[in-house]
């Protein structure tokens, strides 16, 4: 062969390496994740007491009107029900789609530390007793920039200090594909909040009741009413859950307390098997009072831009101990 030939053939192969290294430099990067098990308990914006506001819509971000963090075992659980693990955690504020970062300083600034169950303390963001809630103290969101949504909805995120990916003296971390700014949504809990907004945004709400004769049909007039203190989880559009675990409430007629303020895409719903009183069967699943088959322990819902309200209804038959 030639040396002119010989040249020619390795500027080929050299040329094919670098366009291949190209090619795999701008391939999009989905974050490499270790297994965790699904963090325990509740994370949910609330009042500066720790109270439960109406449709979770606030006057103001900040302030003694603004928007707080509260945790542990949420507001319609049981005494029985876990808190949150013991651990420090890393909190931020987007809009509802989680595209755009809203929080202002750093990460490591955003961090606050749960003991016994309940936040006890945060680095620099102010706190406060809580009085109106579960205990321990509320966690001041701000500060944050105004959303991009036009019906005034944020999303608040939680996640482990473990589970973070990105360097927290950073106020923002790409991370590629499914993770927002270091948030993993399978590792996090959320809760959509609105501030000043004037539009409707969606709602939903979440039914349970004990199927005594096992035929999918809710009948009242045999004691099957809506049953409170039943475990559910709501994942949301992105992949994270709503709140954390949430409990049934009897005789409830408007949207769940933690469910308002809900944007476009698929929610899928997951009742927990039992209450801890028996071994029971699903019987039916309604969404809207139309059945769906076949019954499952998760439904999903699909909102739609102009949906306002869906309501989600299981029925279990106790079949053994």
């Amino acid at each position: 062969m030639s040396m002119d030939r010989w040249n020619r053939k390795w500027l080929v192969v050299i040329g094919f390496s670098l366009v291949f290294a190209a090619l795999l430099v701008s391939v999009p990067k989905t974050p490499v994740i270790a297994a965790s098990p699904p963090v325990t308990g509740a994370i949910f914006t609330t009042d500066i007491t720790g109270g439960i506001v109406n449709q979770n819509s606030y006057s103001a971000k900040c302030g003694p009107s603004g928007v707080y963090l509260d945790g542990g075992p949420g507001p319609s659980a049981p005494p029985t029900a876990a808190g949150l693990p013991d651990g420090d955690y890393y909190f931020q504020v987007t809009d509802p789609s989680g595209k755009t970062l809203l929080s202002t300083d750093a990460v490591q600034f955003r961090v606050l530390t749960v003991s016994g169950g309940l936040i006890t303390s945060a680095s620099i963001h102010p706190t406060f007793p809580n009085t109106g809630g579960s205990g321990g103290v509320t966690v001041e969101l701000c500060p944050f920039n105004d959303t991009p949504n036009n019906g005034g909805v944020y999303k608040a995120w939680v996640t482990p200090v473990g589970q973070f990916l990105g360097d927290p003296t950073k106020v923002d971390n790409p991370c590629g594909n499914g993770c927002f700014h270091g948030f993993v949504p399978a590792f996090s809990k959320v809760d959509n909040f609105k501030v000043k907004g004037a539009a409707a945004v969606a709602c939903m709400s979440v039914f349970k009741f004990i199927d005594a004769n096992g035929n999918g049909i809710r009948e009242p007039a045999l004691g099957e009413i809506h049953y409170g203190g039943w475990g559910f989880t709501v994942i949301d559009p992105l992949g994270a859950q709503i709140n954390g675990t949430m409990f049934t409430i009897a005789h409830l007629k408007d949207c769940f307390p933690g469910l308002f303020n809900l944007v476009p895409g698929k929610y899928t719903v997951i009742e927990d098997a039992t209450d801890g009183t028996g071994t029971y069967v699903v019987t039916a699943n309604t969404v809207d009072d139309k059945n769906q088959n076949p019954v499952d322990t998760q439904i999903t819902v699909t909102f739609k831009p102009n949906d306002l309200r869906h309501d989600v209804t299981f029925g279990n038959q106790r079949v053994g101990p």
